[in-house]
């Protein structure tokens, strides 16, 4: 059974860059790290020979929490960008709450980073909820970042843009055991917070992950203005968020699971975390429209 969300992947090109950003102006703590010595078969990720470097970054809760993997691949290289827009298809965007969102600004603003706008009112359209300040920037190799006033300060949600919200929102649910929490429907908004122009349309579901008790969300979109452009990152380093991995406790069998429903999942394969780290089992499988999701189970002795 898929158990939850363990963790949303960044590819970065220097770790030690990245890691202070993430520190420093998000707020999250190294933890665990994974730094396998050599390179080894990297088939499960569609690539020849991998090796990387990469810490765990999490927020207050740790690893009852969802966590960065902050990853700089030693093995191959990386490559490409992050989206320059946020409508692509596929992961755009990481959203964090900030209990002092104007403290939050000033500080990414002292630092020389970019933001797309200053902070601004927007109204998500989701019944119940009253609008929310926000703003927008970018981590050193360009991923966007989105800053939300909230109670505390953690990571909150993933964006994932789709061409078909009717047919991702099923998938999720059905096949990978998430529920759905709220949809989000609004009239024409000013799209600028987002770079996407002064009208911009969606259509979206929050989906909380298998826990069910609001600890991570996936947040679907189906861009109705501007419609949705590109495809999900192809490479398993390309910089950027590139996948999101879920904890199984019983790996086979949810791949084969998620076999019957059609899904393109190759077999499980082992790989070595680093020394110190127990092996783990993985399997790669692509959501409809191609974003990259992972089962991942410790491998027993």
């Amino acid at each position: 059974m898929i158990e939850r969300v363990f963790h949303v992947n960044v590819n970065c090109s220097n770790l030690d860059r990245s890691i202070a950003f993430y520190r420093d102006i998000v707020g999250l703590a190294a933890g665990a790290h994974t730094a396998p010595v050599e390179d080894q078969p990297g088939a499960g990720f569609g690539l020849d020979r991998v090796q990387w470097d990469a810490y765990m970054m999490s927020d207050a809760r740790g690893t009852d929490g969802v966590v960065i993997g902050l990853l700089q691949w030693k093995v191959p290289p990386p490559t490409g960008a992050p989206p320059v827009v946020l409508n692509p298809l596929g992961f755009a965007r990481l959203c964090f709450l900030a209990a002092d969102l104007d403290e939050r600004y000033a500080r990414v603003r002292a630092a020389g980073i970019p933001c797309i706008a200053a902070p601004v009112t927007a109204d998500l359209g989701v019944p119940g909820m009253a609008p929310v300040r926000l703003f927008v920037c970018r981590d050193p190799d360009g991923t966007a970042m989105q800053f939300v006033q909230g109670d505390v300060d953690r990571l909150v949600h993933v964006n994932v843009n789709c061409s078909d919200l009717a047919r991702s929102r099923d998938f999720y649910l059905s096949v990978l055991g998430f529920h759905e929490r709220a949809r989000s429907t609004p009239d024409t908004q000013d799209g600028s917070v987002l770079g996407l122009g002064p009208d911009v349309r969606w259509d979206a579901s929050f989906l909380d992950d298998q826990r069910g008790n609001g600890s991570f969300i996936v947040d679907l979109v189906e861009w109705k203005q501007p419609r949705p452009t590109g495809r999900p990152a192809r490479s398993a380093n390309q910089l950027g968020i590139y996948r999101m991995a879920m904890f199984s406790d019983d790996i086979d069998a949810d791949h084969e699971r998620i076999r019957a429903a059609g899904v393109e999942c190759p077999p499980p394969v082992s790989l070595d975390m680093g020394p110190g780290l127990p092996r783990v089992r993985a399997s790669f499988f692509p959501d409809p429209d191609g974003t990259t999701l992972e089962l991942i189970q410790t491998q027993r002795a």
